[in-house]
């Protein structure tokens, strides 16, 4: 087998087509194309890519460049975001266990994590959804504007008081008040929100600041490489691998494009379109099996750990909002519906699971 794939790379290096278009740099120096053992691609069952997907190694309408790797290629060797994703992780050691109550010390020492100079909360309030449509020179740091526009302004209009929230209620909650783990369960959603949010807005400000794509590629992976990931990705992968393995695609998709297109301000917006749209679908589906995940958590469970999977289920559910919206207007407004239920404990949980499984199909 170790033979047969070292073969196969091979024939990559030459211009056949076999990565997609001529198989160099620019500079002379050919891409070496790694072909995955087909074992390490999930079945997606009836799932397909795109006829316009990029794919690591097949005959695709993408020209060859660095992401034929396989490996994610870097385009500053440091990426700042890294460190927030693995702030991220020591959160999550902290507080994030369905079956154990986090004490107040727990929800301070994540407060002072999250808020770390130029660490997750400093991101989180500057957050905006480019997603959602506002006229133009709409800026989110403006007195009046997250109010205004609190879709768009997503992180200070909704994430960051979210988030701060919980963490101050959990030490008190800590303390005696009522259960923690209900808050933890907020934090944890409204920082997966905030990921989510954070890859697809650096891929487009990629287009002007090519090191964004790496924020993109940070933010989803946490810096991890041979298709592994924490934060977003960690949790996506330990529901979907399929899923994860998509969004890995779509990630070299991202760095394919910024590579062909690599001038200082990108100009190629088709081809970043098709990026970007790729890596999109695919992250958002793998955030709608993370919240079906817990929905079937939330049935599977009772008292305290139950709690902590309705609050979770109650503040990530929103993000995906939108695509429902735009998939189907009734499917959406069941959506909805559902979810408003798990207050009272009066969800249809097969109805719910349905509906979820209807509007997110394929990545």
């Amino acid at each position: 087998m170790d033979v047969w794939r070292l073969f196969l790379s091979v024939l990559c290096l030459l211009p056949l087509g076999a990565c997609g278009g001529s198989a160099g740099k620019g500079d002379g120096t050919p891409y070496m194309c790694v072909v995955r053992d087909p074992g390490d691609v999930v079945d997606g069952g009836s799932c397909e890519a795109l006829t316009t997907d990029y794919a690591q190694c097949v005959d695709d309408s993408w020209a060859a460049c660095a992401s034929d790797s396989g490996e994610y290629s870097r385009i500053q060797e440091s990426i700042s975001t890294v460190a927030r994703v693995q702030a991220f992780e020591e959160i999550a050691t902290l507080l994030f266990d369905p079956k154990a109550d986090p004490s107040a010390m727990d929800f301070l020492s994540a407060r002072a994590k999250y808020q770390e100079d130029e660490g997750l909360d400093s991101r989180v309030v500057r957050r905006y959804d480019p997603h959602v449509d506002v006229p133009e020179g709409t800026d989110c740091s403006a007195d009046g504007v997250p109010a205004m526009f609190p879709d768009y302004c997503v992180g200070p209009a909704r994430l960051q008081p979210l988030i701060l929230d919980a963490l101050n209620a959990g030490y008190n909650d800590g303390n005696g008040a009522s259960d923690p783990r209900v808050q933890a369960a907020r934090v944890e959603a409204g920082l997966l929100w905030f990921l989510y949010v954070s890859t697809y807005k650096e891929g487009l400000t990629c287009t002007t600041k090519a090191k964004d794509c790496d924020s993109a590629y940070a933010y989803y992976t946490g810096g991890e490489t041979d298709r592994g990931g924490i934060g977003l990705a960690g949790r996506v992968r330990s529901v979907s691998a399929y899923a994860h393995d998509r969004a890995w695609d779509g990630l070299l998709a991202l760095r394919c494009w910024r590579d062909l297109d690599s001038g200082e301000v990108a100009g190629d917006l088709t081809l970043r379109e098709l990026a970007r749209d790729q890596l999109d679908r695919a992250v958002l589906f793998g955030l709608a099996t993370v919240v079906r995940d817990r929905i079937y958590q939330y049935d599977a469970t009772t008292g305290s750990e139950q709690d902590y999977h309705r609050a979770f289920v109650q503040t990530l559910a929103p993000s995906l909002y939108r695509e429902a919206q735009a998939q189907s207007a009734a499917d959406a407004m069941a959506f909805e519906a559902e979810i408003s239920k798990l207050a009272d404990d009066t969800v249809d949980v097969p109805a719910l699971l349905s509906i979820l499984d209807r509007v997110f199909d394929c990545p």
